[in-house]
């Protein structure tokens, strides 16, 4: 057997080989972060000092070189991540990784975004001359320098991409594709809409869908005393008839919606979630000054979504979170000023039932005539097949959005209105903007070009001011409309009515009560012009838990400085969730099977809850594995297993959780299945037993073990780590994490019957910024500032951010340069 031990010893060797050649190939394609580096069109040297987990100081002579530095070291870091994203935004991924990828770019194509962008673009050449137009014009020729010059990234080499210059464009199919990525219409309305038609208000009522008298909401102080709800007129189905099949265009829209939650899942960057911000004014911290806090709530993936750095030039200084191929940081602060984001969640996309001329299928009906649709034709390239080409029909709403996909192209048409392609995009002029100014007054004049997606944009400044404005132009509809629902294309009864006013939307400044916050809650929203009524304006809000727990420590205390400050950033407790617990457990009292359980007198430490996701807590386990029984008992009766599924996928499921259990008497509970009527008790009862029986089979019979690290953990996924072979090499974790859904310190996951609670979103950044010392500000994220597999700043933040850990972003030049400097020459 000599000659068998000769060929293993052989194929070890060559693996050997194979392994320390590709290690060599890999580190010879690293980031530089010191000595003398050749970029062509600097007009002078620049220094770039990387601090020490690799964010960059940029400090040059002029705006030119400043802007052209920062491009190619933002390209160096992350040129895959921009890769991906403005593939994404063009529908052209599937030229690189081949019809995977194809439903996505169908998805893209259909939304009308390289229409849009190239729109968007022509108007950016028109500002040829400004400084705004100088200074992204220099990002984008440092960018290209480094696909010129620089070292490849080893994701080209193993994709095979063929590296392209970036344009302007580019900018705005990267911002386009986020923009869309954090949209919930497309998930929520084909459930509100069944809802709406075939059970009626009662119903919709019992899923928290619009806000009521008991609800918070964030406080505007700009004229608004008292907001009342406008509900739109709603079928009552009072007599809980028989549910029918719905219409051929409800059965389009649930058809796309699943395909779009397939196309969510396949998606090669991070989509947007939600945030917390909280800016706490003087009269409320020990030193007298603004303490400002942000964490943005993004997909996990890696390399993660925001990249860090801190630009100088002489009277300009910014330290910013800027998103890959975008010149201008998205969140960011000075030496007088900070400003961060949370999504609005504003209801900014319609869908639409189309009628089609039996006739002519490229004409619609129009309120009393036939009228011709416009066609677009796009190419779509597939990586190892032929080329394929899809046609899409545009009509006054915008895309029919079946058009491009297998299955559907056949069904009953339906169209999608979104208010980010039908207003032109003044976004990128108005965070240049905001990047480039040092005051209150001259930042809020430049908040009115954001007009989707929606922003909450919170500020604080040296001055002591603390601000909140809500950023978008919001659509004014017909007051019959229920926007969560497929509206009437044909008879146009259901037409826009153009935009509100911005200087309508709700704001807060310099409020009595001493902090601002957004947890992207219900605001109280606008009065609108001419009208004598006041509305809450729809949207697919997240339920107060978190706005609610951040109100009640901020209130808690006078005299918050920095260290202080940290608690309510990490803080991991859910008291509405520990408190439908207690309604659960009120309910199973007055059962007499559940008082006589064995599990009983073990489960004092499951029952008493205070809210804590903490991993060595086994209470949360029980929490949400119960909590998606008691929804899919109530619920998937009338909704059915499809639109059950995609419901659990919404911020409405959310908010539908609380709003349903503390309803005795909603007509959810009875199952419309059997023949008696069923009661919230007869529900949480057996789900009670569902639960228990999961549990014991999954972790024991013992209570006290079914602990949150056991059946939450979060992994940091890199696109090439979905592939089994690269997934040890690229990824980081699996780990135990704190925190839960609607937590402050956000741990975001989807219920499903497994108790498997695998984290897919949470903190990407969680920002501190203390004014009596804005050197010392924090912040920490949750893996490093560089996409490169072999940087020693990958993965380098990854334990501080598990054990709820901050670090200094250095404003301080004295310290900024002790690190070794990176000198870029002409």
């Amino acid at each position: 057997m000599k000659w068998l031990k000769g060929i293993i010893l052989t194929i070890l060797i060559v693996a050997a080989l194979g392994i320390a050649a590709g290690y060599l190939w890999l580190r010879s394609s690293k980031p530089t972060y010191d000595g003398n580096l050749s970029l062509p069109g600097l007009q002078q040297p620049v220094q770039v000092y990387f601090d020490e987990y690799g964010v960059p100081h940029i400090y040059a002579q002029n705006n030119h070189d400043l802007y052209l530095a920062f491009g190619y070291i933002h390209a160096q870091d992350r040129l895959f991540q921009m890769e991906l994203l403005r593939r994404a935004g063009g529908g052209n991924l599937a030229e690189i990784i081949g019809r995977p990828m194809l439903k996505v770019d169908k998805m893209f194509r259909t939304l009308g975004l390289t229409e849009y962008s190239k729109e968007s673009a022509d108007y950016f050449q028109t500002q040829k001359g400004t400084q705004m137009y100088d200074d992204a014009m220099a990002y984008l020729e440092g960018v290209n320098s480094f696909i010129k010059n620089g070292k490849t990234p080893p994701e080209y080499l193993i994709i095979g991409i063929e590296k392209k210059p970036f344009t302007v464009e580019d900018i705005y199919l990267i911002t386009g594709a986020m923009s869309f990525s954090f949209s919930q219409a497309q998930k929520t309305e084909p459930v509100v809409d069944f809802i709406s038609k075939q059970l009626g208000n009662r119903y919709l009522e019992d899923i928290g869908l619009w806000h009521d008298s008991k609800e918070t909401y964030i406080r505007s102080n700009n004229g608004i005393q008292k907001i009342d709800s406008l509900k739109p007129e709603v079928n009552e189905n009072k007599n809980n008839v028989p549910i029918q099949i719905g219409s051929n265009h409800e059965k389009t829209l649930l058809d796309f919606a699943v395909i779009a939650a397939e196309i969510e899942s396949l998606l090669p960057f991070a989509p947007l979630e939600g945030s917390n911000s909280w800016v706490v004014s003087g009269q409320k911290t020990k030193n007298k000054k603004v303490i400002f806090c942000n964490d943005t709530h993004i997909g996990y993936m890696l390399p993660q979504t925001w990249y860090e750095a801190h630009l100088n030039a002489p009277e300009f200084e910014l330290y910013g979170h800027f998103m890959g191929g975008v010149p201008f940081a998205l969140v960011g602060r000075n030496r007088n000023l900070s400003w961060g984001v949370t999504m609005l969640l504003n209801d900014d996309m319609d869908f639409y039932s189309e009628k089609i001329n039996p006739e002519n299928p490229n004409q619609i009906w129009e309120n009393d005539h036939w009228q011709d649709v416009k066609k677009i034709n796009h190419l779509i390239h597939i990586k190892g097949e032929q080329d394929t080409t899809i046609e899409i029909r545009i009509t006054r709403h915008g895309p029919i959005v079946n058009d491009a996909f297998d299955g559907l192209k056949n069904q009953d048409p339906i169209s999608m209105f979104w208010s980010y392609t039908r207003i032109a995009n003044r976004t990128v002029d108005a965070f240049y903007g905001m990047n480039h100014t040092d005051n209150m007054k001259d930042f809020q004049s430049h908040l009115n070009k954001i007009h989707a997606p929606g922003l909450n944009i919170n500020y604080g400044d040296r001055s002591g001011n603390v601000a909140w404005w809500a950023c978008a132009s919001l659509l004014k509809r017909p007051t019959h409309v229920n926007s969560w629902t497929m509206l009437d294309g044909a008879s146009g009864a259901d037409e826009p009515q153009g935009f509100y006013p911005f200087e309508f939307n709700p704001s807060c400044i310099n409020p009595d009560w001493g902090y601002i916050y957004s947890a992207n809650d219900w605001p109280q929203y606008l009065i609108a012009q001419g009208d004598t009524n006041q509305l809450w304006y729809p949207g697919y809000y997240k339920p107060q838990d978190r706005a609610n727990r951040i109100r009640l420590l901020l209130e808690s205390k006078n005299d918050w400085d920095l260290e202080s400050i940290q608690s309510v950033m990490n803080d991991d407790i859910n008291t509405a969730n520990s408190d439908l617990m207690a309604v659960w457990f009120a309910e199973l009292g007055e059962n007499k099977t559940f008082r006589d359980s064995t599990y009983l007198r073990q489960f004092n430490e499951v029952f008493n809850w205070d809210g804590s996701y903490s991993p060595n807590n086994p209470s949360p386990t029980f929490f949400n594995a119960m909590l998606y029984f008691v929804m899919r008992n109530a619920m998937q009766d009338e909704l059915g297993a499809e639109r059950f599924k995609l419901f659990l996928d919404t911020h409405q499921a959310q908010r539908a959780q609380n709003k349903l259990i503390n309803t005795k008497k909603s007509p959810w509970w009875d199952d419309t299945r059997t023949d008696s009527t069923e009661t919230r008790q007869n529900i949480i009862f057996k789900s009670y037993c569902e639960t228990i029986d999961l549990l014991t089979e999954k972790f024991g019979t013992n209570p006290k073990i079914w602990t949150w690290r056991k059946s939450s953990s979060l992994e940091l996924k890199h696109p090439l780590g979905e592939v089994a072979l690269f997934r040890p090499l690229f990824n980081i974790g699996p780990s135990p994490n704190y925190g839960g859904n609607e937590t402050i310190l956000q741990s975001g996951f989807k219920l499903d019957s497994t108790a498997e609670f695998k984290v897919f979103f949470g903190s990407q950044m969680r920002i501190i910024v203390d004014f009596a010392n804005v050197d010392s500000s924090l912040n920490i994220t949750p893996s490093g500032n560089s996409g490169h597999l072999l940087s020693k700043h990958y993965s380098d933040q990854a334990e501080l951010y598990r054990n709820k850990k901050f670090r200094v972003q250095w404003m301080n030049s004295e310290k900024i340069r002790t690190f070794e400097p990176l000198t870029l020459i002409p």
